[in-house]
């Protein structure tokens, strides 16, 4: 029987790692699987702070949306090896994937709107997820712990932005994306998200300034 920790292995040369997983009930809108059989186990993949960007940059992904056409090269054939079928976080018909990820992992979604987790706080992302037509064993707990968000009563996140993008209305993306191509101090294009980065759980698994600047440019269109 394949167990999770084959999941974690397999994805060991990839700067990506397994990020939790569930068994679909009908309410998280898992499709089916090619030939209409259903999925039994949703394995969710992702990255942390930057073990995924030596092995993208090293693979030297040419044309558009570099990192998407990375990972889903990457990950389909291990996918394929363990007998599950792929979908990409930009696949259409788009999946849901936040849902996903809150049902395989202890993450909650943060005032500015990012899934925050307990220890890498907003350091991380989601390039996918495996659909598998069995079982997969001891797949890790969810729920044991709390979401830091809750007793963060300063919630720097809503008061850094210098455009003030992030407010109870919603978000306004014009606004933040004019600051970031403005190069104003702060500079978000260089430095990452103000916002972002005042967040005071999980310092230690911010991007580097490489990584920083292509997720940034990637936002507002920019060539990277």
């Amino acid at each position: 029987m394949l167990t999770y920790a084959d999941v974690v292995d397999a994805l060991a040369d990839t700067g990506m790692i397994a990020r939790g997983g569930f068994e679909p009930t009908a309410t998280d809108a898992v499709p089916d699987l090619p030939g209409g059989r259903p999925c039994r186990t949703v394995v969710v993949i992702g990255n942390v702070s930057g073990a995924m960007w030596g092995p993208f940059r090293t693979a030297e992904t040419p044309g558009p949306d570099p990192l998407d056409r990375w990972t889903r090269a990457t990950l389909r054939p291990i996918a394929d090896d363990l007998g599950a079928v792929y979908v990409h976080p930009s696949d259409e018909p788009f999946q849901p994937f936040q849902r996903w990820a809150q049902r395989a992992d202890d993450v909650w979604q943060s005032p500015i709107g990012l899934l925050v987790h307990p220890t890498f706080g907003l350091w991380h992302a989601y390039r996918g997820a495996f659909l598998f037509p069995s079982a997969v064993a001891d797949l890790p707990p969810v729920g044991e712990r709390s979401n830091p968000c809750v007793s963060c009563a300063d919630q720097p996140c809503l008061s850094t932005c210098p455009v003030g993008a992030f407010t109870a209305d919603g978000y306004d993306s014009e606004s933040c994306a004019a600051h970031v191509r403005s190069g104003e101090q702060p500079t978000c294009l260089d430095d990452g998200c103000a916002a972002r980065r005042a967040c005071p759980v999980g310092v230690e698994f911010r991007y580097g300034p490489d990584q920083m600047r292509f997720h940034m440019e990637a936002f507002v269109g920019m060539s990277t």
